[in-house]
């Protein structure tokens, strides 16, 4: 037996959206620079900070970015904030309360760098009493937070497993990636999965 189920235009949920928005970039490493073009289709306006550039109106143009600016600048104009800094030791800790509290009413922070960038305590306390921000917490430190840890309870924090790749049966898919790529190499083919040394260069 079928329930008839009504919709009510009141049910709608209730949002700004991003139409229009700004989005901040935190480093400029290869998955932001592929992440620049995943956004260009929704009218945003990116900016991005990044201390590997020249930051010139010319570069940001080349990297298909409206403007670099400051990492304070990042957190106080974008309504998102997306983390991918480097994983280096002079980056922990490095996004603190300070930034946190910059941030803009209903804005959200997205961290898939690393969870050691992140002061957490100090996310912890802003995030308590602004209810209106929003994280979205893919890496974390240490992985998994402990038992008890606030970052499991407050209602604005939402936290995934960090899996960058490929796990269970589907690791045999990577298996599988790379012995084709080497049966066109043996044939002197087109490699489809190479990299260029210098597209690693971000990670030095």
């Amino acid at each position: 037996m079928c329930t008839k189920l009504t919709w009510q235009q009141s049910q709608m949920t209730v949002g700004n959206g991003v139409y229009g928005e700004t989005i901040a970039l935190i480093g400029l490493g290869a998955v932001s620079k592929h992440l620049i073009k995943l956004l260009k289709p929704f009218n945003l306006k990116i900016i991005a900070c990044c201390n590997y550039h020249d930051n010139s109106t010319e570069e940001a143009k080349k990297l298909g970015i409206d403007e670099f600016v400051t990492l304070e600048q990042a957190f106080s104009r974008a309504y998102v904030v997306s983390n991918h800094l480097a994983d280096k030791e002079n980056n922990k800790k490095i996004i603190s309360k300070f930034l946190f509290n910059s941030m803009r009413q209903g804005a959200t922070f997205i961290n898939t760098g690393r969870g050691a960038q992140v002061n957490e305590d100090d996310m912890v306390d802003v995030f308590e009493t602004r209810k209106d921000l929003t994280a979205l917490l893919d890496v974390q430190y240490p992985e998994p937070p402990a038992l008890g840890n606030p970052l499991y309870t407050l209602e604005n924090i939402h936290m995934t497993s960090h899996i960058a790749g490929s796990a269970n049966d589907e690791v045999r898919r990577l298996a599988d990636f790379v012995i084709a790529d080497f049966q066109r190499w043996s044939r002197e083919e087109a490699l489809l999965y190479s990299v260029e040394p210098a597209s690693l260069a971000w990670r030095a």
